[in-house]
C-alpha cells in the first residue's frame, strides 16, 4: 500500500507529508483548494510527463516521494528485475523535477529513469480520474479489460498465439516478397553468385586488416627506421661507442679487482651489460637485414587494404559481417535455384503456422467467453448495487476475419439502462455521471482479483447525489476491504465513510498562496462534513446533520465489512 506521500515545492504546495491508512482514505476541500495539485504530485513520482511549470515560484526544483509498504510479489519481481533491493518489503520512489526540465528518479536510492518507475508502479497503484471512464467508450480496450481477468492458462495461450502469429506473419511476408518473374529471378541469381564469388575469392581473415595497417606503417617509414637503426648500431660499436667504453671500464676495474673484493660485483654487472649490448646489436643488425623492399611490398599491402575496404563498403563493416552476408546470399541463392519447391515449403509452413495460431486462438476465445459470462453477472450485480435498476449488461463478441496477435476476438460492452430498450454500445447510451458509476462497477469486480494494492479515485462521483451517492460510497467502502483506496470527493456520503479523512486547504499569507493537507480528528471531520453540507460556517443544525451522516456511515461500514451489506 501507499503508506506515505511527501511533496515539496510543487505548484502551491510548499511542503507536506501525508501518512495514509490501509483502507479508505478520503480527501476533501473547497473547489480549487488544491486536491488536483496533490494528485499531480503523485503522478510526477509515478513517472508521468510533467511540465516544469509545476515547480513552485522562486524554487529550483519540485519533489514528490512515495513510500509503498507490503509491496507484494509482482512489484517485488519488477523491482528485482531492475536490480533494486526490496528485502525489507518496501519501495520508495522519488522524482525531482528541475527548472531546466531535467528530472532525477530514484527507487530505493538507486537512480533510474521514469520508464523504470512506471514499470514498477504499474504493479502498485491504479489511478482513476474524472475522465478515466472514457476507456469504457473505447471498444478497442474492452477485450484488454476482459483479458486482465483471465487466469494463467489464458496467459500461456496469449504468449503462444503472439509467437505463432509472429511466425505466420514472417512466412506470409516472405511469400509476398518473392519475385515471380523468371527473368528478374535469373538476374538476381546472377547477382548473388557474383557477390558470393567476389567474397570467397578474397579469402579474408580475421585480424588481417589490422595486421596490414601495422605493416604498412612500417613500410611507409622504412627509410626513417633504417636510418635510426643504423645510427643506433653505430653508437653501440663504432670507435668510442658504447661497446668500447664498456670494455675500457671493465679493464680499468679488472686492474684493481684483486685489491678490493667488493669490486667483483661491479665487474659482473658490467660484463652482463656488455653481453646484452652485444645481443641487442646483433638483433638490430638482423632486423636491418630483414627489412623488405618497401616499394613493392607497400604496393601489395595497399592493394589488399583497398580490396578489404571495397568489400566492407559493399557487404559489411567487418570480416564477420561480410561472411554473414555471404552466407545469407547462399541461402537466398539456394531458395531461388529451387524456386518451386521452396514456394511449396513456404506455403506448407504458412498453413501449419496458421492452423496452430487459429487453434490456440479458438481455445483462448472459449476462455474469454467463459470469463465474460461470469463477469457479466458480477458487473450486473455491481451495477444494481450502484442504483442502476433493471439494467441489462452484456459482453458481445465478434470474430476477426484474419488471424491476429491478440487472437480472433473482438469484444464490446453493451448496456440497456431501462427495461424494453435494446442493448447498445456504452458510448451511445450512458451519460458522464452514469459512465463513472459503470466504471466503478467494473473496477469493483476487478478489485476482487487484482493484486494491485492501491486504487486512487479522483472525483468519480461527479454528477451523482442522493441514494446513488450513498451506493457509490458503499461500493468504495467494500473495495477498501481488500485494497487501499484513496478517494478525492465532494460528497458527504463518501467522506463520512472514510477510515482516514484529510482536508486540503488553500491559504494566502504575506503575498504567497500555500496549499496544506491535514488529517482530521473527530471534531474536524464533523466540521468538514458540515462545510460540505452547508457552507463555510455551518449552523448547529447542519453540524447535527453531519453527525447523523457520520453515525449512519459507521453503521453501514460495519455491515459492509461484516458481510451483511455487500
Amino acid at each position: 500500500m501507499l503508506s506515505n506521500v511527501h511533496v515539496k515545492n510543487f505548484a502551491l504546495i510548499d511542503e507536506t507529508d501525508i501518512g495514509l491508512a490501509g483502507n479508505l482514505n478520503v480527501l476533501t476541500g473547497e473547489t480549487g483548494a488544491g486536491k488536483s495539485i496533490l494528485l499531480g504530485a503523485v503522478n510526477l513520482a509515478l513517472g508521468a510527463r510533467t511540465s516544469r511549470d509545476v515547480i513552485r515560484s522562486g524554487c529550483e526544483f519540485a519533489l514528490a516521494e512515495l513510500t509503498f509498504t507490503g509491496i507484494g510479489q509482482r512489484a517485488a519481481a519488477a523491482a528485482e528485475e531492475l536490480g533494486i533491493d526490496v528485502s525489507d518489503d518496501e519501495i520508495v520512489i522519488s522524482r525531482k523535477l528541475m527548472t531546466n526540465g531535467k528530472s532525477i528518479v530514484r527507487i530505493n536510492g538507486e537512480t533510474m529513469n521514469a520508464a523504470a518507475a512506471r514499470s514498477i508502479t504499474a504493479e502498485l497503484i491504479d489511478i482513476y480520474g474524472q475522465n478515466e471512464h472514457q476507456s469504457l467508450t473505447d471498444t478497442a480496450k474492452h477485450l484488454e479489460i476482459i483479458d486482465r481477468m483471465l487466469g494463467t492458462e489464458a496467459v500461456r495461450l496469449k504468449d503462444l498465439i503472439a509467437e505463432e502469429y509472429g511466425e505466420y506473419s514472417r512466412i506470409r511476408d516472405e511469400l509476398d516478397g518473392l519475385e515471380n518473374d523468371p527473368a528478374l529471378r535469373a538476374r538476381e541469381i546472377d547477382r548473388l553468385r557474383a557477390e558470393i564469388d567476389e567474397i570467397e575469392r578474397a579469402e579474408l581473415k580475421e585480424g588481417e586488416e589490422e595486421n596490414l595497417k601495422a605493416e604498412r606503417k612500417v613500410l611507409a617509414n622504412a627509410g626513417l627506421i633504417t636510418e635510426a637503426l643504423g645510427s643506433a648500431c653505430g653508437y653501440l660499436y663504432n670507435d668510442d661507442g658504447v661497446s668500447d667504453m664498456l670494455s675500457a671500464a671493465i679493464k680499468a676495474l679488472g686492474r684493481v679487482g684483486e685489491l678490493d673484493e667488493n669490486l667483483g660485483g661491479y665487474l659482473d654487472e658490467l660484463s652482463d651489460i656488455d653481453s646484452r649490448v652485444s645481443d641487442i646489436y646483433r638483433e638490430m643488425e638482423d632486423y636491418l637485414g630483414s627489412m623488405p623492399e618497401s616499394t613493392e611490398r607497400l604496393n601489395e599491402v595497399d592493394e589488399r587494404l583497398d580490396l578489404i575496404s571495397r568489400l566492407k563498403l559493399k557487404f559489411g563493416n567487418s570480416v564477420e559481417e561480410i561472411y554473414a552476408f555471404c552466407e545469407a546470399n547462399k541461402e537466398r541463392l539456394e531458395k531461388l535455384s529451387e524456386f518451386e519447391s521452396y514456394v511449396g515449403r513456404l506455403e506448407k509452413d504458412l498453413e501449419t503456422a496458421g492452423a496452430k495460431c487459429r487453434q490456440h486462438s479458438l481455445e483462448l476465445s472459449k476462455l474469454r467467453k467463459d470469463t465474460a459470462a461470469v463477469l457479466k453477472d458480477q458487473i450486473c450485480d455491481a451495477l444494481a448495487e450502484l442504483n442502476f435498476n433493471k439494467v441489462s449488461f452484456e459482453i458481445g463478441f465478434t470474430e476477426r476475419e484474419e488471424l491476429h496477435a491478440d487472437g480472433l476476438d473482438r469484444a464490446e460492452f453493451l448496456i440497456s439502462l431501462n427495461p424494453g430498450e435494446e442493448l447498445k454500445s456504452l458510448s451511445k447510451v450512458a451519460s458522464g455521471g452514469e459512465m463513472s458509476r459503470i466504471m466503478l462497477a467494473v473496477k469493483s469486480v476487478f478489485a476482487r482479483r487484482e493484486t494491485i494494492g492501491t486504487l486512487i479515485f479522483d472525483e468519480i462521483d461527479t454528477g451523482i447525489s442522493g441514494i446513488t451517492a450513498q451506493k457509490v460510497a458503499d461500493k468504495l467502502c467494500a473495495i477498501a476491504e481488500e485494497h487501499q483506496v484513496i478517494c478525492i470527493t465532494h460528497l458527504p456520503q463518501i467522506a463520512a465513510m472514510a477510515d482516514s479523512h484529510f482536508c486540503v486547504t488553500k491559504t494566502a499569507l504575506d503575498n504567497a498562496t500555500k496549499v496544506s493537507v491535514d488529517i482530521l480528528d473527530e471534531s474536524g471531520i464533523l466540521n468538514e462534513l458540515g462545510r460540505i453540507l452547508g457552507g463555510e460556517n455551518p449552523s448547529e443544525s447542519v453540524l447535527e446533520a453531519a453527525a447523523d451522516i457520520k453515525n449512519d456511515a459507521a453503521a453501514r461500514k460495519k455491515e459492509i465489512r461484516s458481510g451483511k451489506n455487500r
